[in-house]
């Protein structure tokens, strides 16, 4: 697996999956790069550790489907969908999130070194129609 672009990333998806920081961790090289869907990169895999535990808290149950996949040499396209729920003041509401999604990987010594999201952002902000005190426990 270490020199397999897709089963790295594949392996990745499903430490994402399963919320499962430790495997992230491992699969990250330590020079990880992050981009979201805006464009904004956040560098360093202990940067993202604490960047995929607070996202995990604020979107619990946040999955990703894929569809296709392409590699080309190092680098790896995932085409699919991404989905969760959303807590608010610590409380999970019971709707639920689903977007298209695109993800670019670069695997450089059997770890991800650039992990690229691309998707439409409106999924962020939970239903606006309750206010946190209103989500049940």
């Amino acid at each position: 697996m270490a020199d397999n672009p897709i089963l790295v990333v594949q392996s990745f998806v499903k430490a994402i999956n399963g919320g499962d920081l430790n495997a992230l961790r491992a699969l990250m090289s330590d020079d990880h790069v992050f981009v979201d869907a805006q464009g904004r990169e956040v560098a360093g895999a202990d940067t993202m550790v604490v960047g995929w535990r607070a996202f995990f808290a604020s979107y619990p149950q946040y999955w990703i489907l894929v569809d296709h996949s392409f590699v080309d040499g190092d680098r790896v396209a995932l085409f699919g969908e991404a989905g969760g729920k959303w807590s608010v003041a610590g409380k999970l509401l019971p709707e639920t999130w689903q977007t298209r999604a695109a993800w670019l990987a670069v695997v450089e010594g059997g770890r991800v070194s650039r992990w690229s999201v691309f998707c439409d952002t409106s999924w962020v902000y939970p239903p606006r129609d309750r206010a946190p005190e209103e989500v049940p426990a």
